[in-house]
């Protein structure tokens, strides 16, 4: 199993933090390409936007933007070309927990032919950093980025961690000690054993997808580093496409379901939903798990 906690007496430096002006509602802070925030349903949802792009530009025609509007793309763009990602994955959170405010931080940028800029944990980790500076400004209690890649070691200690990953770890570390979970995805590989990095760092919560069935899905990425499974199938919650399947839906759902059941601190949170959690199997392989949450619920 993974570690869900770090020690409270380790020392990662000054974490500079806004002064105090929570919202009412828990925020989730979504980590995405971009998003149409012009939609009806996310009136009065969306309360900020950032913009952090390793390629490509903001709206801003920056690398960097923040304020409502920075992660909005005119939706002549925003539904192609994979922008939707993000716009589809906002949609599926607000349909788990409609009683929350979203950030929406985007980290792919806009090359000058309108296609989508490469981006990396690079990218990732410079979001994090903005969401710990501001996590008590917007009452943030979760963070979610369905993005990864299975490019893995081999071994038992599969997750290509690096030393220029560094930051990144201590970022998902210092979030948790704010209270806060940094949820990845466990990818779409049909892997049972191994899940996509960033999610298999293992103070990451990792979320694998279940069936409609609440059968573990054979599609999906699997194993002993997955911390959560949630729903990965998604119907008739959004416009296009119809239908959303993959543990993009599942990591952002349960980011979703975890603001909706935040117990005050991580640990606390982590163990209720763990103690509220269902058996799950993969029916070909018999792969089974104690770790499935009904977001449905």
């Amino acid at each position: 199993m993974k570690k869900i906690a770090v020690g409270l007496v380790a020392v990662f430096g000054l974490v500079f933090l806004q002064p105090v002006h929570a919202e009412e509602k828990p925020t989730v802070v979504i980590i995405d390409t971009a998003i149409d925030s012009t939609r009806a349903e996310f009136k009065n949802k969306i309360v900020y936007e950032a913009c952090f792009v390793e390629n490509g530009t903001c709206a801003n025609g920056r690398s960097v933007s923040e304020g409502l509007g920075s992660a909005t793309l005119p939706v002549s763009q925003a539904y192609s070309k994979g922008f939707e990602h993000g716009t589809i994955m906002t949609l599926i959170a607000l349909s788990v927990n409609p009683n929350m405010n979203i950030i929406f931080i985007r980290v792919a940028g806009t090359s000058r032919s309108g296609n989508m800029g490469l981006f990396s944990d690079v990218a990732i980790t410079n979001a994090l950093n903005w969401v710990i500076l501001n996590k008590t400004k917007f009452n943030i209690v979760s963070v979610s980025s369905s993005v990864g890649n299975h490019s893995l070691n081999s071994g038992i200690d599969y997750c290509p961690i690096k030393p220029k990953h560094k930051t990144l770890v201590d970022n998902i570390n210092k979030l948790i000690l704010l209270g806060v979970p940094t949820i990845f995805a466990a990818g779409n590989g049909r892997d049972l054993s191994r899940v996509d990095f960033p999610a298999c760092i293992p103070n990451a919560v990792a979320v694998g997808g279940t069936t409609e069935e609440n059968t573990i899905s054979p599609f999906f990425n699997a194993g002993p580093t997955v911390d959560f499974y949630a729903l990965g199938y998604f119907d008739n919650l959004v416009t296009s496409p119809k239908k959303v399947i993959g543990t993009s839906a599942s990591a952002v759902a349960f980011s979703a379901y975890w603001a909706k059941n935040y117990k005050g601190t991580y640990k606390t949170t982590y163990d209720y939903l763990k103690s509220i959690a269902k058996a799950s199997i993969e029916v070909n392989s018999g792969l089974t798990t104690n770790s499935f949450v009904d977001i449905l619920k």
